[in-house]
């Protein structure tokens, strides 16, 4: 059963993080096409910010799906009711907080971009873009949390993609029409917002008994704060960037900010793509840690390991080849700041692997709830973080910046490997070094190559399809390859699972 809802869960994620990936490439374009990179760059630099605002949250998503693992394998209705009430309570609170953070940064965000764009438009989109994260607080965050706990993120998944699809469409026939910027986005939160009511629905019909106004559980959400300080960590890592550069470039921030959101366009749209490899396996993971099945646990986390690993080298192999090409025909008619860089390109591709190799051991930590354990290698990552890009932006701008994520992911990423195997996963370090050891090796020898093959400017996006296609079907058989002849008992393992989870009924 646990099978077959991870296998639901990841087809759910992954068909979500593909449509999120397709709205991600398409809306940007035609935004700089009709409003500029200054507009493009401010809007970026308010999500970021936003980000950091979203610390409000204070950990009470995270606390409560773990919290809910065991009431919810062991049916007691009374306890996963109590620990609702207990999220309802909180989120509320959250969003009141986040609500008056955003007033604040409505007042002095303009500051930092003064005389780049009209304070007005600046101050409004603010207002806009705060709206879905809003919803979510008061609304939809307690029900979310209940089907994720319960390896039902699936149906969350299907009705966010569904939104997606009519946003993406909806805001091209806007921008199309000549309508403002802000009206487009405007109507994108009037979307996310539709999407509270089918969840509401589909909630309310699986859980009649469900109950948010019982009596409230506020200590099984114990690990919240713990929580909450690894959300502070890794909004400020992955969100210092933009921050350090909106803060420190003066009147060219948001043309800067401009070119690091294409970059990371690209880099967020293949970290949705690994991540729905991930999603659904938390709560799985969750109840197997719950139930103690220790064995049960080496040899699953072994197999999803392998599985990932293969994944992300491939992906890795094809971004460290693509992504200058890419960039450049997908701003080929913008002449207002330079985009393609190759420095960038580099370190964008570093900063992917860096994301991503820590993902199967943060899995588990996160379903084993270990944020309390784990929180001062956490507040050390964001030191790095800070202090590095800080030292360096003044010399070397975007580049400097980039690598202090780089020496912080590096450092925070190897740990996790360690940590997960002294304490969940005994022993598993040794195989994962040697995973990441031979697929580096088969990487950097495929992005030598594809180097020199592929050509890096490019006239239309058929033509970089085309190199694609190519690309990927080296990539997969060399690595694939690779892996099998090296551990083919691994490989083997992993092809009997997929079978046996999609034979179950």
């Amino acid at each position: 059963m646990r099978g077959k809802q991870a296998l639901k869960n990841m087809v759910a994620s992954l068909l979500l993080q593909v449509i999120v990936l397709l709205s991600g490439l398409i809306l940007p374009r035609f935004i700089l096409e009709a409003y500029g990179s200054s507009v493009n760059g401010m809007i970026t630099s308010v999500n970021q910010f936003l980000t950091y605002l979203g610390l409000a949250e204070a950990g009470v998503g995270t606390a409560t799906v773990v919290a809910l693992y065991t009431p919810l394998a062991l049916n007691q209705t009374e306890e996963v009711n109590s620990i609702l009430s207990a999220s309802r309570k909180f989120y509320n609170k959250s969003g009141m907080l986040f609500l008056a953070l955003t007033l604040v940064l409505v007042g002095v965000y303009p500051f930092f971009i003064s005389g780049q764009l009209e304070n007005s438009l600046v101050r409004w989109m603010i207002l806009v873009l705060a709206g879905s994260t809003l919803v979510d607080y008061f609304f939809l965050g307690k029900y979310r949390v209940l089907l994720t706990a319960n390896q039902e993120g699936y149906v969350v998944a299907l009705i966010q993609a569904a939104g997606t699809i009519v946003n993406m469409v909806v805001s091209i026939f806007l921008i199309y029409i000549g309508a403002g910027v802000l009206f487009v986005k405007a109507v994108a939160t009037g979307v996310y917002m539709l999407r509270l009511v089918l969840v509401k629905i589909y909630a309310k019909r699986k859980y009649p008994a469900l109950d948010f106004h019982a009596e409230p559980n506020e200590g099984a959400l114990k690990q919240k704060n713990a929580a909450l300080l690894h959300q502070v960590v890794g909004i400020i890592v992955n969100n210092t960037d933009t921050t350090v550069l909106t803060i420190c470039l003066g009147a060219k921030s948001l043309l800067e900010v401009s070119v690091y959101g294409i970059y990371m366009m690209v880099v967020n749209a293949v970290n949705q793509l690994m991540t729905s490899f991930s999603n659904g396996l938390t709560a799985g993971f969750g109840e197997v840690i719950a139930k103690n099945e220790e064995e049960t646990l080496k040899k699953s986390y072994s197999s999803y390991e392998y599985m990932y690993f293969v994944i992300m080298f491939i992906v890795i192999a094809c971004m460290g080849v693509l992504i200058l090409p890419f960039v450049g025909v997908y701003t080929i008619n913008l002449t207002d700041v330079q985009y393609v860089r190759p420095v960038l390109g580099i370190l964008f591709t570093v900063i992917v692997f860096m994301q991503n190799v820590r993902i199967p051991g943060l899995t588990i930590i996160c379903a084993a709830g270990h944020y309390k354990e784990t929180r001062y290698q956490a507040i050390l990552e964001a030191v790095i973080n800070i202090t590095v890009s800080l030292g360096l932006v003044w010399k070397f701008g975007m580049a400097g910046v980039l690598l202090g994520t780089v020496c912080s992911y590096g450092y925070r990423s190897f740990e996790i490997v360690f940590y997960t195997s002294r304490h969940l996963v005994k022993g598993c370090a040794k195989k994962s070094m040697f995973r990441i050891f031979r697929n580096v090796l088969v990487v950097a020898l495929l992005c030598i190559v594809g180097t020199y093959v592929i050509p890096k400017n490019m006239a239309s996006f058929i033509t970089w399809f085309l190199y694609a296609i190519g690309m990927v079907a080296v990539s997969v058989f060399t690595i694939v390859g690779v892996n099998y002849v090296v551990e083919p008992d691994e490989f083997k393992e992993l092809v009997l699972r997929v079978k046996g989870i999609l034979r179950t009924k």
